[in-house]
């Protein structure tokens, strides 16, 4: 095919290393945060020590101005003693014309402690919107370094002529390519929004590009300025659709994450769609705690493989679905404007970029984040990742079980649980997860009461050293130390992962699990369920951790592994429950891939950034003061979107956290409640038989508002929602059986167009 060719000249000039180009550190000056520092020097070596718990630096070569394109080289002779999970590394920080730092740590190489000398180099070129650089040492936590030298040369240039832009168009959306600024701007054709990149930081320089002659797709070839590798990038625009796919690949050494493509600029009046957890979205320009690059491979980072930005009316916006999200990020981060930004970071796979790495962006002219879930939805079901309650209910009839059961962890009930969950029926909770195990005659009369579904926690990641089982408080009856320590995963060769921390028997600190190698699990839970289920008839299990952890890479040179195999790993996993065992299978927190394996997610609802401190440990314990941050985004309707609900709703049953569920801060029970009823989702309950006594009325109320919903929308998809206030207090949810809930989590009655009041802190539901 004919391609019509606009290319960018690149050269590598070699500069002369005289005195202009080439710069020693002669004196040291150092710093510290919070912390002391002092500099020695005897003999041609710099002793620098540095006593603190945050970070600190080295430095003194002054800023040195710097032109984009500059090709720089550090070389430094150094030695490091660090404290205990301290780190060093060389880099450089990196300033735009006003003295702004742009990245304090530029190209940094990792520093290795110990007792011989080592040359650290690294070798990276200065990319668009910097003027000037000073070359640092930094780490953190209280450290010894020794410096014999530290020399900085200007090694070259890549001089790069202007192209001018080249477009490509379909009949839906237009997209300007900017080799100059290596960056593109995307103009809806419909509403004539355009749509830019921000180019500060870019890291990137166009080297040559290459159009189609039908102008849908280009080639576009790339260095990365932190590494000085080579990159190709694909622009392909669909059909006759507002959508484009984007792909990079290196032809290079990666030793970094790299961040491509560039971030769009955002305005005040847009909010960054996130799917944390459930979902939030966060207005661009306020201060935001708890936003920052999340993992797209774990539940502790997005849990879909999607973020998007729209405008605060739920009108026009983008979004970007990652789908190669095994080693992907969302970077989000503040522009120079200081607005949050927010594009896809693609980390190394076990050191190397190793594959081409692709993401689809969707330009809408209206529709919010409502019209971003559904064409995620519609992405999800191409992808494999959907499978309905209406499919699975029919390989496991106790899914149905499953629909509307209020999940109960009760550890106090002794021989008079299944008295105590009769007195719940009996009492108007008819649908109970009883999560609180039992013995074998327990949870097979259990199972002959009606609406009930037993279940018990389980796990295969933490095991702890059975040398060390002397020096800890109590020791886990899950653990398996006979995976310990041929089936461990390394998170570095020869380097155990830690795990979950138990604490001391002295008290004095917490002693780290190792985690078990995901290739390796799957015969210990076979064994163990097998022999569970011969005594004990569960119709469901819990596994702990599975998807809320990472995909974690292993470099045991016996069972190495990558992200996507964990994944692969995790997901047989599950799948061992649900369809080898036939049970219902629930897991932490929750991620997309999961959904055709599991069924339910403790931790959905909680969104992971915003629980009180320490969920996962004191779970028993009720927290009277509300946390800023718990108040202003967990139980926040400012923030928080139903995001996973408008895409699986009908797949998984998402609940709270079982250290952050519905009654565990009484002053804002009643608002979580709501959230169930809005987002058809069942409560959580964990409480002591004396807590039930005490508080039956209080419990009954929750589940009248928190459980109906959820058993009357199971099946269904959630069709839409609304935000019908300026203030986002009052908001509705469809479903696609038919029922419409409103609920108000503002301080004055709201009317209904139909007259209807909804009183302050309550709901409607239509349609039951």
């Amino acid at each position: 095919m004919k391609r019509t060719i606009y290319t960018i000249a690149v050269m590598f000039t070699v500069v002369g290393t005289h005195a202009a180009d080439q710069w020693n550190l002669e004196k040291p000056q150092v710093w510290t945060r919070g912390g002391e520092a002092d500099v020695i020097s005897d003999s041609g070596v710099h002793k620098m020590t540095f006593r603190c718990e945050q970070d600190w630096a080295c430095f003194g070569f002054g800023r040195i101005e710097v032109t984009p394109g500059d090709v720089f080289e550090t070389r430094s002779r150094v030695k490091v003693k660090s404290a205990e999970g301290g780190t060093a590394q060389s880099c450089a920080t990196l300033y735009n014309s006003k003295g702004e730092a742009l990245s304090w740590s530029w190209a940094g190489v990792d520093i290795k402690p110990g007792d011989q000398w080592q040359c650290v180099t690294n070798r990276f070129m200065i990319p668009l919107g910097v003027a000037t650089l000073e070359p640092r040492i930094i780490g953190d936590k209280s450290a010894e370094i020794q410096l014999q030298s530290f020399e900085l040369a200007r090694t070259g240039r890549i001089e790069v002529a202007p192209a001018a832009p080249a477009v490509l168009e379909n009949q839906k959306i237009e997209i300007a390519i900017s080799p100059a600024e290596n960056s593109f701007a995307v103009k809806h054709l419909r509403s004539g929004r355009v749509w830019k990149q921000g180019t500060v930081l870019n890291g990137m320089f166009t080297r040559a590009l290459e159009c189609a002659p039908d102008r849908r797709s280009a080639v576009i070839r790339l260095v990365h300025a932190e590494t000085m590798a080579e990159f190709v990038s694909v622009i392909a625009l669909d059909e006759n659709s507002p959508e484009f796919t984007v792909t990079i690949d290196a032809k290079g050494t990666v030793t970094r994450q790299v961040d491509y493509p560039a971030a769009f600029i955002t305005a005040p009046g847009e909010r960054l769609i996130v799917p944390m957890n459930e979902g939030m979205s966060y207005p661009v320009d306020e201060e935001h705690q708890g936003l920052w690059p999340m993992i797209a491979y774990g539940g502790h980072g997005i849990c879909m493989g999607f973020f998007g930005c729209m405008k605060d009316d739920g009108g026009s916006g983008w979004m970007c679905i990652l789908e190669t999200p095994e080693d992907a990020s969302v970077n989000a981060f503040k522009g120079p404007d200081g607005f949050w930004r927010a594009a896809p970071l693609w980390d190394l796979s076990r050191g190397e970029f190793a594959y081409e790495r692709r993401a689809r962006y969707v330009f809408f002219d209206n529709g919010g984040h409502v019209a971003m879930c559904k064409r995620y939805r519609q992405y999800a079901k191409q992808s494999g990742l959907f499978k309905p309650f209406t499919e699975k209910v029919k390989e496991r009839p106790a899914i149905d079980l499953l629909i509307g059961a209020a999940n109960i962890w009760n550890w106090d009930a002794g021989d008079q649980k299944v008295e105590l969950v009769k007195e719940l029926q009996g009492a108007g909770m008819d649908r109970i997860l009883w999560s609180g195990n039992g013995k074998g005659s327990e949870i097979a009369e259990l199972n002959s009461l009606k609406g009930v579904l037993t279940g018990r926690y389980d796990i295969y990641q933490d095991v702890m050293d059975p040398a060390r089982y002397s020096e800890v408080g109590g020791v886990h009856g899950d653990w398996l130390p006979e995976a310990f320590p041929q089936d461990i995963n390394h998170a570095a060769p020869g380097v155990l992962r830690n795990g979950w921390e138990v604490e001391r028997k002295d008290g004095e600190g917490r002693i780290a699990c190792a985690v078990i190698c995901d290739s390796k699990a799957l015969p210990y839970a076979r064994k163990r369920i097998t022999a569970d289920l011969k005594d004990k008839p569960f119709k469901a299990r819990f596994l702990d951790t599975t998807v809320a952890a990472p995909w974690f890479e292993c470099y045991h040179p016996d069972h190495p592994m990558t992200r996507a195999q964990s994944k692969e790993w995790k997901m047989k996993l599950l799948d061992l429950v649900s369809r080898e065992f036939g049970l219902v299978c629930g897991s932490e927190t929750g991620h997309e891939a999961s959904v055709p394996f599991c069924d339910y997610f403790e931790g959905m609802l909680s969104l992971g950034g915003y629980r009180v401190h320490d969920a996962g440990r004191d779970m028993m314990q009720k927290v009277d003061e509300v946390p800023p941050q718990l108040a202003k985004y967990q139980v926040g309707e400012k923030y928080r979107l139903p995001l996973w609900e408008l895409v699986y709703h009908d797949c998984v049953v998402a609940q709270w956290y079982w250290g952050d569920y519905n009654n565990k801060l009484p002053k804002v029970w009643r608002r979580r409640d709501l959230f169930n009823a809005l987002y058809g989702t069942p409560p959580m309950y964990m409480f002591t038989t004396q807590e039930w006594l005490e508080n039956r009325a209080g419990f009954l109320e929750s589940y009248k508002t928190a459980q109906p919903v959820s058993r009357a929308t199971g099946y269904s998809e959630m069709t839409d929602h609304q935000i019908l206030t300026a203030d986002r207090s009052v908001q509705q949810t469809r479903f696609a059986n038919g029922i419409v809930v409103t609920v108000n989590f503002g301080p004055g009655a709201y009317k209904m167009p139909d007259g209807h009041e909804i009183k302050p802190l309550d709901c409607c539901i239509q349609g039951m």
